[in-house]
């Protein structure tokens, strides 16, 4: 099938390349003026072995009346003192709000006098593998963002919890946001791995061709909480599951520990879990899964077929579990 008559004017392929550099600079452009630059001053030189780094960072405003998103990482050191710097070049002095340990996002506040710009988000369902995606960052140069070009590689990664794509993700643009090519947030850019929740688990991976976002529709949803104040914790049932593959596992249960929230809500090893909140469940990932969307505090309704009988349990995760 030919996509124009061959007595037609077709664009050239150096035509197509500009076409497309275009498109990516008019993308950033639209983001540009919600993309901030993060300065930390004084705190931990070093955490465990890992040398933490001193250089600037990026932020995403999220609400225009001073409140801007960036990625956990970047605060590490426990800074003393926090500056933002606007992309009218304006500095004002930030405070940190609230943090969220499961996605590794925090929340930071500034004064204006003035609303600031703020971005228009990508609705999480029109999402789409292998569309354009561009990483963008503040760290280089104040004066205008850095971009690195990509697709959207995979969406609900990290159980769950993110998108990933193969755009350039490194501590340069840890903060900022993942874009499509008009310019909307798919989410905002943090170090993250499906094999650890430590806090710089996933750090290794910069510049590799996979990198990972926390949807924005995510991070709106839960923004009230965050401005209030709550620290989100990411929420534990107690449960172990059939092994030693969750993927292809059965969803059964093999361990309740004692005094736990799934041993509160009634849940009993052998029980075979067939439902969460409404999803089907087949396979043991799928309940890691589920529970890995929640965070501590909330609550999950679980449907269990027990003695070929369903029985419906309501499990309140917990932050940590008692001894």
């Amino acid at each position: 099938m030919m996509l124009c008559h061959p007595a037609a004017a077709c664009p050239s392929d150096p035509d197509l390349a500009r076409l497309e550099a275009d498109a990516f600079a008019a993308a950033v452009e639209r983001v540009s003026p919600s993309v901030v630059r993060i300065e930390t001053v004084g705190g931990l030189e070093r955490r465990g072995r890992m040398l933490l780094s001193e250089g600037p960072t990026t932020g995403l405003v999220v609400a225009a009346d001073g409140y801007i998103v960036s990625s956990a990482f970047n605060f590490l050191s426990q800074p003393t003192s926090i500056l933002v710097r606007l992309a009218d070049g304006a500095r004002k002095p930030a405070r940190l709000v609230a943090s969220d340990s499961s996605r590794m996002i925090v929340l930071l506040k500034i004064e204006v006098a003035q609303p600031l710009p703020v971005c228009e988000i990508a609705p999480q369902a029109q999402m789409r593998v292998g569309q354009w995606a561009i990483a963008v960052g503040r760290a280089f140069d104040a004066s205008r963002p850095s971009m690195a070009v990509g697709i959207l590689s995979a969406l609900d990664r990290i159980w769950g919890k993110a998108i990933q794509t193969d755009a350039a993700v490194s501590p340069n643009n840890y903060g900022g946001p993942l874009i499509d090519i008009h310019g909307r947030v798919l989410g905002v850019l943090v170090p993250l791995s499906p094999e650890s929740a430590d806090e710089m688990a996933g750090v290794e991976w910069y510049d590799s061709g996979v990198g990972f976002a926390v949807p924005a529709e995510h991070i709106q949803q839960i923004l009230p909480r965050l401005k209030k104040g709550e620290n989100l914790r990411p929420g534990i049932a107690g449960i172990g599951l059939k092994g030693p593959n969750l993927i292809t596992g059965a969803p059964i249960i093999v361990a309740c520990r004692a005094k736990s929230p799934a041993a509160a809500a009634g849940i009993k090893v052998g029980d075979r879990v067939v439902e969460i909140d409404g999803r089907k469940i087949q396979r043991a990932a799928q309940i890691r899964e589920a529970i890995a969307r929640h965070y501590a505090g909330e609550t999950m309704q679980v449907v269990v077929l027990r003695n070929q009988k369903r029985q419906t349990c309501e499990i309140k995760l917990a932050g940590s579990l008692g001894p």
